[in-house]
């Protein structure tokens, strides 16, 4: 706990750029593209492996009320969801890639 105060401490005593980064950091970034190269997967899935799942995939989720999009009304346009949230925007591509059954790809036989 006292290393975590202190690592935060000295973030915000220094510019955020120049703090360290430990071998041990648990808060550390790591680049979503080449994870995906490395494992040999889809980039999109794996960026839709770090978000609620709601978010790219047709499923139903929380929305909040600011999320819910609005009707045209006088003297402003209509909002979509995915116009106002354009990172919150559902990849129908992959969703029925991975979670829609396609009668064509199964057999029985």
């Amino acid at each position: 706990m006292r290393r975590t105060v202190r690592v935060l401490y000295n973030s915000f005593e220094r510019g955020w750029k120049e703090k360290t980064v430990y071998p041990l950091d648990r808060r550390g970034r790591f680049n979503l593209d080449e994870a995906a190269a490395e494992l040999e997967l889809d980039e999109a899935y794996v960026a839709s492996l770090y978000k609620p799942l709601h978010y790219t995939y047709s499923m139903k989720g929380q929305r909040y009320p600011a999320e819910q999009g609005r009707t045209s009304r006088p003297g402003s346009l209509a909002a979509s969801r995915d116009r106002m949230f354009p990172l919150y925007r559902r990849n129908y591509k992959l969703d029925r890639e991975l979670r829609v059954l396609d009668h064509r790809r199964i057999s029985t036989a």
